[in-house]
C-alpha cells in the first residue's frame, strides 16, 4: 500500500513544478508584450520583472539575462513543431505537407508578434543556424519521405532541400517585419511557398 506521505509528496512536487512552470511562462510572456510595445532595448529587467509580478532574482532563476528570452522563443518554435504541427499534418502529398509546414511556421511568426521577429534577424543571434533543431529535422524527414514515394526530386540533398526552402522562408518573414506586419504574412507565406515547392517536386 502507498502511503500517504509519499502520494503528499508527489502531489506537492507536481504543484511545485506546474507553478514554476506557470510562472516561466508568465515571464516569457510579459517579455513578448513589452517588445511589442516599448522594441526589446527599451525596457529592463526591472521593468519585466515588475509586469510579471516577479522579483528580479526569480527572473534570475529562470533566465541568465534578457537576451535568453530570445533564445526562448526558438526553444518554443521547436516544441511547437515538435509537440503539435508534426501531428497535425494533414495534406495528402508530402509536398502539399510541405506547404502545410510553412502554414505553421507563418502562424507562429505572427503569434510571437512583428516587433519580437524583428529581433530575431541580427546577426549576433546565431540559433537560426544551430545544428539537429528539432523543427528543421521534421521537415528534412519530410523531404526524405518524399523523395522515398518519389513525390520530391531525389538529385538534391535533403538537408540542402531544407536550407532552400528556409532560406526562402525566413526571407519572406524578414520583409514582412521589415514592412511592420502590414499585410497578411500567412496568406504570402502559402503562396510563395507553394510556388516554391513545386519546384522540388519530382
Amino acid at each position: 500500500m502507498v502511503k500517504l506521505e509519499k502520494i503528499v509528496e508527489n502531489q506537492t512536487g507536481t504543484s511545485r513544478k506546474e507553478q514554476a512552470e506557470e510562472t516561466r511562462n508568465r515571464i516569457y510572456a510579459c517579455a513578448i508584450e513589452l517588445m511589442e510595445h516599448k522594441g526589446f532595448g527599451n525596457f529592463t529587467i526591472e521593468d519585466l520583472s515588475k509586469k510579471a509580478g516577479v522579483s528580479v532574482g526569480a527572473f534570475y532563476h529562470y533566465f541568465d539575462s534578457k537576451n535568453d528570452i530570445l533564445a526562448e522563443i526558438f526553444y518554443r518554435a521547436d516544441k511547437y513543431f515538435s509537440t503539435h504541427v508534426v501531428h497535425s499534418l494533414s495534406k495528402s502529398s508530402i509536398p502539399e505537407q510541405i506547404v502545410e509546414y510553412f502554414d505553421y511556421y507563418a502562424k507562429f511568426n505572427v503569434a510571437s508578434g512583428v516587433e519580437t521577429t524583428k529581433q530575431l534577424f541580427n546577426p549576433k543571434i546565431k540559433f537560426f543556424i544551430e545544428e539537429g533543431r528539432p523543427m528543421l529535422e521534421i521537415l528534412e524527414n519530410l523531404i526524405r519521405k518524399g523523395q522515398e514515394k518519389k513525390e520530391i526530386r531525389a538529385d538534391t540533398d535533403a538537408k540542402e532541400l531544407v536550407s532552400y526552402l528556409i532560406v526562402m522562408a525566413r526571407g519572406i518573414v524578414f520583409e514582412w517585419s521589415l514592412y511592420d506586419g502590414n499585410y497578411d504574412l500567412e496568406a504570402k507565406m502559402n503562396k510563395y511557398m507553394e510556388s516554391l515547392v513545386s519546384t522540388i517536386k519530382a
